[in-house]
């Protein structure tokens, strides 16, 4: 393991996963109430005991199999306590968290997202952070509306083409 991702001061506990992001702005964090179930699946799933083959393997580990799965039962556990689900949606016409929103950029090129909270944010996976730039220009947007969003590699403006709060057909 690198040792950018250790700790050497912390008596021998490693840092095994980057720490929990916090709200920006230190306000309440919310989740959706999918992102929440995720969660809960994952903590009992961390919370089952090892195979013997999984334990074998944890001794040949310089990391430790299990100090990794309690490290991210702990953080896991923590976020539950910490979050709160949102539920309503006051307006569905509207972005408001929890809103899948399919833009199209100036190429003409369409993406589409689920708007959520920063621990279950995955844009690889279509989930985009409630606090990133582009979830924060959508806010309160309606169908038609298009907004301009800086990034590294110059401003990039998006017309906000499709607004919904169930989840698009497979």
């Amino acid at each position: 393991m690198s040792k950018a991702f250790t700790k050497e001061d912390s008596g021998g506990e490693e840092a095994l996963l980057p720490p929990r992001v916090r709200s920006a702005s230190g306000e309440e964090r919310y989740i959706t109430a999918e992102g929440y179930r995720a969660l809960q699946e994952e903590l009992a799933a961390l919370s089952v005991p090892l195979s013997r083959e999984q334990k074998e393997a944890q001794a040949l580990t310089a990391e430790g199999v299990a100090r990794q799965r309690a490290h991210r039962a702990r953080q896991v556990a923590a976020i539950l306590e910490e979050v709160r689900v949102v539920a309503d949606v006051p307006d569905e016409t509207r972005v408001f968290f929890g809103a899948w929103v399919t833009l199209e950029d100036e190429e003409g090129e369409e993406t589409s997202y689920r708007i959520v909270g920063v621990d279950e944010a995955d844009v690889k996976e279509g989930r985009l952070s409630v606090e990133s730039p582009l979830a924060r220009a959508l806010l309160g947007k309606e169908e038609g509306e298009s907004v301009r969003v800086e990034r590294p590699r110059g401003a990039i403006e998006y017309t906000l083409t499709q607004v919904s709060y169930r989840p698009p057909a497979s």
